[in-house]
């Protein structure tokens, strides 16, 4: 008898113990959820642990670099920006970009060469007012031994531009509306600081003119045209 209650005790125990790690070993579905997942009506979005903000913060950006498809001028380019980001995916700017160009090494063998310059205009600064869309946020890792944190995005706007065409009696400076979108990369080192790269092209529609005008018995105006100055930028974003 006190072998059979003996069994008995000893069953019960296994029954109790197997159920305990069987409710302990399911996944709570609903804890995962509201962990890694927000409920928008019917769908789901990622929440990411963001470890650097943007959205409902100010920033100042200030870049330098350098013109990569202009064929007669080459030289530094300059851009501060002021924005602000409403959200983690939507911002807007203010941006100031200056140049300061000069004849490339093409440009100065045809001058030796025909002893002329090459007609053509030369920017010199544009002012614009843009949208920002980062809609790439990750990190990865470098070398196994540090994590860091980057975002990608569009920037796109309007603005004014303002160039010079090139005259042999002395450039003649004129503006023009002029489009331009960028494609741009944070990579953050702090919650204030980030590492900022543009990748920018711009369209304005120029006036042309002949290089050299006196003595022409022919009209100096050339036929205009839409010119895309593309730029390559490299900077530091400060974040309120």
């Amino acid at each position: 008898m006190k072998i059979i209650i003996l069994l008995a005790t000893l069953l019960v125990a296994t029954t109790t113990a197997a159920q305990t790690s069987e409710k302990s070993d399911k996944l709570d579905i609903k804890k995962l959820e509201d962990k890694y997942w927000s409920a928008k009506d019917d769908d789901y979005s990622v929440v990411q642990n963001r470890a650097f903000t943007k959205g409902k913060r100010f920033y100042i950006y200030g870049s330098a670099g350098i013109p990569i498809n202009d064929p007669y001028s080459t030289g530094q380019v300059y851009n501060t920006a002021v924005g602000y980001y409403f959200t983690e995916k939507w911002g807007a700017e203010v941006s100031y970009l200056s140049a300061s160009l000069y004849d490339n090494d093409a440009t100065e063998t045809f001058v030796k060469q025909h002893k002329t310059v090459p007609d053509h205009n030369r920017f010199t600064q544009m002012v614009s007012a843009n949208v920002n869309f980062v809609p790439l946020y990750a990190k990865m890792s470098f070398l196994d031994r540090k994590v860091i944190y980057f975002d990608m995005g569009l920037s796109a706007g309007l603005g004014q531009t303002t160039y010079e065409i090139v005259n042999d009696t002395g450039n003649i400076t004129s503006t023009a509306l002029s489009g331009n979108i960028a494609l741009f990369q944070h990579y953050f080192f702090s919650e204030h600081f980030a590492v900022r790269l543009d990748f920018k092209n711009f369209f304005t529609s120029e006036d042309k003119q002949r290089y050299r005008v006196q003595g022409l018995t022919r009209d100096p105006k050339l036929p205009g045209g839409t010119v895309n100055d593309t730029l390559l930028t490299g900077g530091v974003t400060f974040w309120y």
